[in-house]
């Protein structure tokens, strides 16, 4: 299965970098370019009503999160494994194109200094087909993309609390006229 990890030095405590990731998992859309908008998936973890599994130590069962793109306009994001306490979660992306079977990933927040932490993610992907083995090399290359413009957001987000100037003009351009 193909892997693809990034890390990030964000200058903040461990603690207050997870508050963003984990807790707030579903709120991704607020401050990642990458993801226009993104809402969490109705029904609280654990309870009978959830759309979908979920872990049960998690804020919520997941999240849907527009993506911008014609191909696939809508992926919900599932939560699979979630570990408040080493700051770790584990999703499963659905809702994709059939020649990507498989497409998770891991998040981990770890300390590097008393005010610096490390954000590690590391996706895994398996595709199937001819379009799978093309794709994978676009997946590929769009995730190093992404990888750049989330490190910067989140950056800017954490030191700000505010989205940062490209993701304000996203923002500013989905707002009804």
């Amino acid at each position: 299965m193909p892997q693809l990890s990034t890390h990030l030095i964000i200058d903040a405590p461990a603690s207050q970098v997870w508050e963003v990731i984990g807790p707030a998992f579903a709120r991704i859309g607020d401050w990642a370019t990458s993801i226009p908008a993104s809402a969490a998936i109705p029904g609280a973890p654990g309870s009978a009503d959830a759309a979908t599994p979920a872990v049960v130590s998690a804020p919520v069962a997941g999240r849907t999160c527009a993506t911008g793109a014609s191909l696939v306009p809508q992926i919900t994001e599932t939560l699979i494994a979630y570990d408040e306490d080493s700051r770790t979660l584990t999703y499963q992306a659905g809702g994709l194109p059939a020649f990507i079977t498989t497409a998770r990933s891991t998040w981990t927040v770890t300390p590097a200094a008393e005010d610096s932490c490390r954000v590690t993610v590391t996706a895994h992907f398996r595709t199937r087909g001819i379009l799978g083995l093309l794709g994978g090399w676009a997946i590929l290359t769009q995730a190093r993309l992404t990888a750049r413009h989330l490190e910067a957001d989140l950056r800017h987000y954490i030191k700000h609390g505010i989205p940062s100037p490209r993701k304000q003009r996203q923002l500013s351009r989905s707002m009804p006229r």
